[in-house]
């Protein structure tokens, strides 16, 4: 793996993602969210920004939607996006973690969850885990021949269906299913052995900072465009540096 390109505090990752969202034309809100779904994957040990990028990149382009509509189906509920477009997983997360919050307490009566479609589905992953969610499952097809399936734990880690530490390329948008496994020890069993990734992880990087690498560049040119532009009369009056720059 190449060298990092910088390190970044987690309340610095929080500044430059969320705005990073913004510049994308994400509502603050949901660009909030983001920056707390990025720091999730920082706090993993993984490069936020690159796992992000693509996100910002894919809703840019016009292949992925915000707008949503929900609809239940055998008592299966499904989150889709409108006019035929990718799901934003900026959205999707969001409102899995809304759809979440609404489910009832008793297990048995849970539905399980389905948005169709995902530009990202790790993302989905990330803004459930961010908000604390605990114990459900999350799945996706990443390819033809892999699927890819996140546990989050009550500890704050989760266990990954992959080996090693690299989240499987994902080749096309997937459906993002999620089912909760609260008092289902079968479930407990299928996951023992996994991979783990600890939420101990934090207490390393607030020393050491959050490694970014080439994607982050991504990242800081969706940055940019909260910026004002300085002119002669904004610096006279205050804003940013003096005439001189050491002001």
């Amino acid at each position: 793996m190449s060298s990092p390109e910088l390190y970044l505090s987690f309340n610095e990752i929080m500044f430059y993602f969320t705005r990073a969202a913004a510049g994308a034309g994400v509502p603050f809100g949901l660009a909030e969210d983001f920056g707390r779904a990025a720091i999730w994957i920082a706090g993993s040990g993984l490069d936020p920004s690159g796992i992000t990028a693509n996100a910002l990149h894919e809703l840019e382009c016009g292949h992925s939607c915000l707008k949503t509509s929900l609809t239940e189906v055998n008592k299966e509920i499904l989150l889709t996006a409108e006019g035929g477009k990718q799901l934003s997983a900026i959205q999707a997360g969001a409102a899995l973690c809304d759809l979440i919050s609404a489910q009832p307490e008793n297990p048995k009566n849970m539905q399980s969850i389905v948005a169709e479609n995902v530009d990202c589905p790790f993302l989905v992953c990330a803004a459930i885990g961010a908000a604390n969610y605990d114990g459900w499952e999350i799945s996706w097809p990443a390819s033809e021949e892999i699927t890819c399936s996140v546990f989050i734990c009550e500890d704050g880690s989760w266990k990954s269906s992959w080996k090693g530490r690299e989240i499987p390329e994902q080749v096309a948008a997937a459906d993002v299913k999620i089912l909760t496994v609260n008092n289902r020890e079968e479930y407990y069993d299928k996951w023992d052995g996994k991979t783990v990734y600890s939420g101990n992880n934090k207490k390393q990087l607030l020393e050491t900072g959050v490694p970014l690498y080439e994607s982050w560049y991504v990242i800081y040119s969706y940055f940019t465009r909260c910026l004002v532009p300085s002119t002669e009369e904004s610096r006279k009056t205050g804003a940013g540096a003096g005439l001189v720059d050491t002001d």
